[in-house]
């Protein structure tokens, strides 16, 4: 949990996790659905995140701290996995994460390898020479867009 609460922190330095953290936590994660908006998402982050910086002494960061962070994922946790004990949901939780964001690691990495971003070929040099940086390798690789085809993992 604290590699991820790690991996989504945006300031370097910084140890609170910031809305937009979380956000992208949420989206990269694939933990938003029908029944958990990004509005909700907001709220939750907004709810945990100021009872927690109350009861601290150290004002002078905004954010969410690790804790509050332990408390938003076992809330989550609860809500997606609500028929195991606690212990298991929230290692269901890792695990659904961890699958995301792997998937997203691979696909980040084999579009890099293509020499495509964001579905375009990437150029190397000035803008007059334009030639591809590395030509596609054979067989079926995936579009580089921001969609990964893969099915979602909902919070119900």
């Amino acid at each position: 949990m604290a590699n991820l609460f790690i991996r989504f922190l945006g300031i370097k330095g910084s140890m609170k996790l910031g809305p937009t953290g979380f956000r992208t936590f949420i989206r990269n994660c694939k933990l938003s659905s029908s029944s958990l908006s990004m509005a909700a998402v907001d709220i939750l982050y907004i709810d945990i995140t100021r009872r927690w910086n109350s009861m601290t002494l150290d004002q002078r960061e905004s954010g969410m701290c690790l804790q509050a962070f332990v408390e938003a994922f076992f809330y989550l946790a609860q809500r997606k996995f609500k028929m195991l004990p606690l212990h298991e949901q929230v290692a269901s939780l890792i695990d659904l994460c961890e699958y995301h964001l792997s998937l997203l690691d691979e696909k980040r990495l084999v579009c890099s390898r293509s020499g495509m971003l964001g579905g375009r070929p990437a150029y190397i040099g000035s803008p007059q020479e334009a030639t591809p940086a590395a030509p596609l390798a054979e067989g079926n690789l995936p579009p580089c867009t921001d969609k990964l085809s893969h099915p979602r993992h909902t919070l119900s």
